[in-house]
């Protein structure tokens, strides 16, 4: 079943003609070929949302559609059949005066109406952006530090200008970088040219320097500096730093991905740190102050009488940084009980004695609940 029109572009069925060409616009450029290319979902999806803008930007196609809706575009329906119409039919297409292609192309780059080169309709693109991965020990995580780096970028050759050589326009595409085929469908944008392979232009002359591909690489050291609070993962961005464009658009940029040490004290859970700290069984019945490790020195802390093992204390603004500078997380300190193993006979006579006037466990009341 097809799909109506109006959920296709996004808009409701009252819709101005200014809002239905909006959301074509925005549709269009999302999904053209030329910015996804070889990808058949997109394309597909482009032919749909200018199938759509086909019918409702021409009020007279409008009316039909919303009279008869799909009906009014088949065959059987007694209307036009648009289901086979290829991308070269409908480039000189006209429904009623209304010329949508060139409409598109107006819309999308700027272009002057009639033909325009595969190039001019394309614009500039950003060049790729590049990626490196930088292990950074786990102090550096809490304060940051300035680091150097070598990188390699793909730079626009200065001996061809990034052409790659002279060029000729390609006579089995005719410079378009596409071929149509008949399965070509409303829209149809063919598949890539396979002698070009979607250029639109075939290499004469190629350039010695960069052997027709118009770029060559160059080293280079970047500064790079972390800030406090990176976690695995972490991006961080060079503007300009990434592979040169293809057609003189902006270059890429270069992103720092960057991996944290662990540590032998600390772990980490978001901007959450974690601390194990042992005390003695005296230390936990009697209560005491204990000195705890914290990234930034250590600090003192009471813990009360009768301390369970594995119960938390919060230390406050202790933990990592947070980026862009939105404070610090907090310091859970948990405390671990330790049991000695009594050897002094006194010793242990002494315990039993004290045992006598603390029942602090409830085994008998488990053992009796327990009972099926």
């Amino acid at each position: 079943m097809a799909k109506n029109y109006y959920e296709v572009l996004g808009v409701d069925k009252t819709a101005s003609q200014d809002e239905i060409k909006k959301a074509y616009r925005k549709l269009a450029r999302k999904y053209h070929p030329d910015i996804n290319p070889n990808n058949k979902e997109a394309e597909a999806k482009f032919k749909e949302v200018s199938e759509a803008y086909a019918v409702l930007s021409n009020p007279e196609k409008r009316k039909q559609y919303d009279q008869m809706g799909h009906d009014a575009f088949t065959q059987s329906g007694k209307g036009y059949d648009y289901s086979n119409v290829n991308f070269e039919d409908f480039r000189n297409f006209n429904f009623e005066g209304f010329d949508v292609f060139g409409d598109i192309f107006e819309d999308l780059f700027g272009a002057s109406r009639g033909r325009t080169s595969r190039s001019n309709a394309r614009g500039k693109t950003k060049g790729e952006d590049i990626y490196y991965s930088i292990q950074i020990p786990f102090r550096d995580a809490v304060k940051g530090n300035n680091y150097e780096m070598n990188i390699t970028r793909n730079i626009k050759c200065d001996s061809c200008q990034g052409k790659g050589g002279d060029s000729t326009t390609c006579n089995v595409c005719g410079g378009r970088g596409v071929v149509s085929t008949n399965r070509d469908n409303f829209f149809g944008l063919g598949s890539t040219c396979p002698q070009c392979k979607g250029r639109g232009e075939i290499l004469t002359n190629i350039c010695s320097k960069c052997k027709g591909n118009g770029f060559t690489a160059k080293s280079e050291k970047i500064k790079i500096k972390i800030p406090a609070g990176v976690d695995n993962g972490s991006k961080i961005r060079i503007p300009g730093k990434g592979h040169d464009s293809m057609n003189g658009g902006n270059p890429g940029d270069l992103y720092i991905v960057t991996k944290v040490d662990t540590h032998p004290v600390y772990e980490r859970k978001g901007s959450n740190l974690y601390v194990n700290i042992d005390v003695d069984m005296f230390e936990a019945a009697l209560g005491e102050k204990i000195s705890v490790p914290t990234p930034y020195g250590t600090v003192n802390i009471n813990i009360p009488a009768g301390t369970q093992p594995g119960q938390k204390f919060r230390l406050r603004n202790k933990g990592m940084p947070k980026l862009k500078g939105e404070g610090h997380g907090d310091l859970y300190v948990v405390i671990n009980v330790k049991i000695p193993q009594i050897a002094v006979e006194n010793d242990r006579t002494a315990l039993k004695e004290m045992k006598k006037h603390y029942n602090i466990t409830e085994r008998e009341k488990v053992l009796n609940k327990s009972k099926i």
